[in-house]
């Protein structure tokens, strides 16, 4: 049923093995052993249905469906469990909480104010616009932390861009904790792309199990009535 599918996730896997770390690859092994155990559960219904002769075609129809939709909210059960958002969340809270905290001087302190006090009059796109590469590749410090410093409910930039600057900052105190984030990052992805196929591949099929007029209205977004 999912033959097609697998065989593309089975791509993505040996990919997987070859560019991921170990740890990686054999989370994306264990999804591809989900999704093969979720095919032999659709076809083992499926069969029982079409050898059921107390069934008509009609019947079987419905039955084929509701295997199918039930494949759904498998799907989606497998997803939860392998979801590494949350993961992600995780480690950018660690970022964002600055666990390289140290003593900083009266004179930082105040240099830092008098930057936030002049980029205070001057919009993100500014900022980003004049500072842009000395912001970003991390070779303006004291810029980073002025903008990172500020109070909350001042923020200068977007938390989306505060984000890369606490990655660049932690990146050169400790490189680990910002490859930490990147390899959870590409292991959230992978997996995704993985969850996307399957549940295209089951959206489509069970599109083929619903009465024709349906699918007419389904193709074309209008009740013909």
């Amino acid at each position: 049923m999912l033959e097609h599918i697998l065989s593309k996730v089975r791509q993505i896997v040996e990919t997987a093995q070859e560019t991921l770390p170990v740890e990686s690859a054999a989370a994306i092994e264990s999804v591809y052993g989900d999704i093969v155990n979720l095919n032999n559960l659709i076809h083992k219904k499926l069969n029982r249905i079409e050898n059921d002769d107390s069934l008509n075609t009609i019947a079987k129809k419905i039955a084929r469906r509701e295997v199918l939709e039930k494949a759904e909210r498998k799907l989606e059960i497998i997803k939860s469990k392998r979801d590494y958002s949350s993961m992600i969340e995780e480690v950018e809270t660690k970022l964002a909480d600055e666990p390289f905290k140290k003593e900083e001087s009266i004179l930082k302190f105040i240099r830092e104010k008098e930057i936030r006090d002049r980029l205070v009059s001057m919009t993100e796109r500014q900022i980003i616009s004049y500072f842009g590469d000395s912001l970003f590749d991390g070779t303006n410090p004291l810029l980073v932390d002025a903008i990172l410093d500020a109070p909350a409910g001042f923020e200068i930039l977007p938390e989306e861009d505060l984000i890369k600057l606490r990655e660049i900052r932690v990146k050169q105190m400790d490189p680990k904790a910002v490859s930490e984030i990147e390899t959870v990052r590409d292991l959230d992805y992978v997996t995704m792309q993985i969850f996307n196929l399957v549940k295209d591949e089951l959206d489509n099929l069970r599109k083929k199990e619903l009465p024709l007029s349906i699918v007419k209205i389904l193709s074309t977004g209008t009740d013909s009535s």
